[in-house]
Order: structure tokens, then sequence, then C-alpha cells
């Protein structure tokens, strides 16, 4: 595994994280013992925008005991009240949500404390208004969080978001499609999401990469926009080859597939403009 360094925080991430949108569908026993292989393997940085509120219960089996070896990424803004994920700006739900998921994942810290989800400027400023910005950064004022993130799929509001200086990570929707204006989250024009890599790389801002594959799209002859499937490992090397990235962060459900993702076989990997 290689590691790239958070300018701004100082901490070694994982050119490979791992994401959490398939892990609940493992059985309990399987899907902790990926979660322990990843870490054994590796893997230091997880994103915990679950799909599923379950998912938090995983890792603190699966990674309580070597809890201050890894990072979590955690999202001021997602709500699994009724069980599965859902997305809210109220202070109170955040308030439980927050608490639900440090109990689940046995723990009192959090490494990235993420805005989450901005993805018009309407709901940043509502996000700032209504007290959750302050919730947030009261909790690192008080050590309860170590840094600032902020998730988004859209260039011009990370713009803004940038432009208050408070964050050490962006979570961000990159992968070859996206960027040329191909499919459901492709925000921005080819220029204005190129802007958002090369300002973070100025600023030490990491990026973690969520949708490499593009939920899937870029994975299939039949799919893809360009007509031709790309690897895994293509879209990965894409993603790493941007400026400010940090680390990739693909959903895995058994350990295979955790093993699958980190054979970056060089003869595997193709130059991306042979399939474009």
């Amino acid at each position: 595994m290689k590691y790239r360094e958070n300018r701004r925080t100082g901490d070694k991430i994982s050119e490979i994280g791992m994401g959490t949108a398939y892990i609940v569908e493992a059985e309990r026993s399987e899907a902790v013992k990926t979660v322990r292989h990843a870490y054994e393997s590796g893997i230091n940085y997880y994103d915990l925008a679950a799909g599923d509120g379950t998912a938090f219960a995983i890792f603190g089996e699966a990674l309580s005991d070597v809890r201050d070896e890894v990072m979590y990424q955690i999202h001021f803004g997602a709500d699994y009240s009724k069980g599965t994920y859902g997305w809210t700006l109220n202070l109170d739900t955040v308030k439980r949500s927050i608490d639900k998921q440090l109990k689940d994942l046995k723990t009192d810290y959090i490494n990235y404390g993420f805005i989450h989800c901005q993805d018009e400027s309407k709901d940043w400023k509502t996000y700032q208004e209504n007290g959750v910005l302050q919730y947030l950064l009261d909790m690192r004022d008080q050590g309860a969080v170590r840094h600032i993130g902020a998730s988004s799929h859209t260039p011009s509001v990370i713009q803004e978001i940038l432009d208050t200086g408070l964050i050490d990570m962006l979570m961000f929707s990159v992968n070859p499609a996206y960027d040329y204006n191909h499919g459901e989250y492709a925000f921005g024009g080819v220029d204005e999401r190129a802007d958002v890599y090369k300002r973070c790389e100025k600023l030490g801002v990491g990026i973690s990469v969520m949708k490499p594959f593009s939920g899937g799209q870029l994975l299939s002859d039949k799919t893809s926009p360009f007509g031709k499937a790309l690897t895994q490992y293509q879209c990965i090397k894409y993603a790493l080859d941007k400026p400010g990235i940090l680390t990739v962060l693909p959903g895995a459900k058994s350990a295979a597939e955790i093993d699958t993702l980190l054979i970056l076989n060089p003869n595997k990997i193709l130059a991306i403009s042979r399939c474009l």
C-alpha cells in the first residue's frame, strides 16, 4: 500500500480507502472479516456515508481495538433514524445521528467531520444558518472532531466552501465520465471540475474520491459513455492521477473484493487515452 500526505493535517492516508455502499449486503460475520481484512491489507481511511445504519456497528466490531490506527470520515447531515440513509439539514436530527454513529463505532472522536452533500448553494446557506455548521465546529473545538471536510458533486458550491478556508478534505466524485459531462452526477463543465482539482492541490486540501466507477456505469460496454468498458484499475488510476487526490474509496463486501482492488498490476492498467 502507498500512502499520501494531507498537507493540511499531516495524516498519511492510504491511496485505496474503503466506502460503505456494499458492506451491509454481506452477512454480519463476513462483513466484519472484510473490514478487518481491509485494515490488515493497509487500508487506513474509511468513508462512513453508509447506505444503511447497520454499517457502523460492523466497523465498531471490526476496528475498535485499532481505532487510533484508522481514520473515519463521518458526515454531519447523513441521517439513519429510519435505518437506511437519509439526508437532513435539521440540527437535532444531525445531533442524534452523530451520537448513535459514535456509539456504534465504539469511539469518542471523529477524524474528519464532513459538511455533508452540499450540492446547491441554498443548502450550503441553510447548513450555515440552522446551526449544523456551528455544531460541527464546536465539536472540533472540543477535540471530538479532528479535522473538517466537505462532500459535494457541484464545483460551484465546492468553490464557495473552499472560500471559507475551513476544510482540510473534500469528497468529490471523480471519474472520466463525470469529468467529460456524462452521468447523473456530472455537475459542472470540464474546466470547472479541473479548477476544483487544481485549487485543492494549491491549498493543500486533500480529495477523497467517491463514485470512481460512476456507479458501475464505466465497467460495462453497454453503459459506458465511451462505448467500451473500463476496468476498476483504470478508473482508480485515472482518479489517483488528478491533482489533489489522496485516496479513492470504492465499496466492497468481501475479502476477495478487497484483494481485487489492491492488486494494481501495471500490466492491467492500460493508458486511459487508449479507451476514450
